[in-house]
């Protein structure tokens, strides 16, 4: 008995009043922890998700056509009634899109100097050669007299019945939108080469002499995709 009242003195038991203020305090500190969990719980439990791109770029394609240079090898002192003259011309499409072209012509009468007409020996008086001579297109790189003999011929115009134009007008194809049927179907990156050839009838008269003209051609270029059909 003398050993627990000392104890007592020496360690008394707390007050009963402070038990209900402990539990108070864990069931605080049950509370804070439980509050700490539920939040971490809410910040880390997200569903899966992933995000990604790609991406593309367009671009439209090119109609490009270019036309080497021409030069008719005339014969020494000009033409000569019966006379026939070739030059090849090359048509490229530069650009990334099959085309198809028609090609349109004109002839320009060129002064040559003092008035013939005096020294013509029945007095006529001079013609344009656009009136006589014959203008015509073939399909062949041989552009001489054996090459166009077997070739096809694309186009032509004979001064004699339908005098040379002095306006651009075809004589291949249609420069009107959509295909037609003689228009020339050229692939991106390719090139053909076609044979011009003018002659001068036997035929033609003194009222020829000393006369010149300018001939012209231009290539008309349009796309082929979502333009009609092929033309070839």
């Amino acid at each position: 008995m003398m050993d627990d009242l000392l104890q007592e003195m020496i360690d008394p038991a707390p007050p009963q009043r402070d038990r209900p203020r402990r539990r108070r305090m864990w069931t605080t500190v049950g509370i804070v922890g439980l509050a700490v969990v539920g939040a971490t719980s809410l910040t880390t439990s997200a569903l899966f998700s992933d995000t990604d791109s790609t991406s593309a770029e367009i671009s439209t394609g090119t109609v490009d056509l270019a036309v080497g240079a021409t030069s008719f090898a005339l014969p020494p002192g000009g033409m000569a009634p019966g006379d026939t003259v070739y030059t090849p011309v090359t048509v490229s499409n530069d650009g990334s899109l099959q085309l198809r072209y028609a090609i349109e012509y004109r002839a320009e009468t060129l002064a040559t100097g003092p008035a013939p007409a005096p020294t013509l020996a029945d007095g006529a008086t001079p013609q344009s050669l656009g009136t006589v001579v014959q203008l015509a297109i073939f399909e062949t790189g041989q552009c001489d007299a054996a090459g166009v003999a077997g070739a096809r011929q694309l186009g032509s115009v004979d001064g004699a019945s339908t005098p040379l134009a002095t306006d651009f007008t075809a004589i291949v194809g249609s420069a009107a939108t959509g295909p037609d049927t003689d228009d020339r179907d050229l692939g991106a990156g390719t090139d053909e080469t076609l044979c011009v050839r003018v002659h001068l009838p036997i035929g033609a008269d003194n009222s020829y002499q000393d006369t010149a003209l300018a001939l012209s051609l231009r290539m008309q270029a349009e796309q082929v995709a979502n333009n009609g059909t092929s033309s070839s």
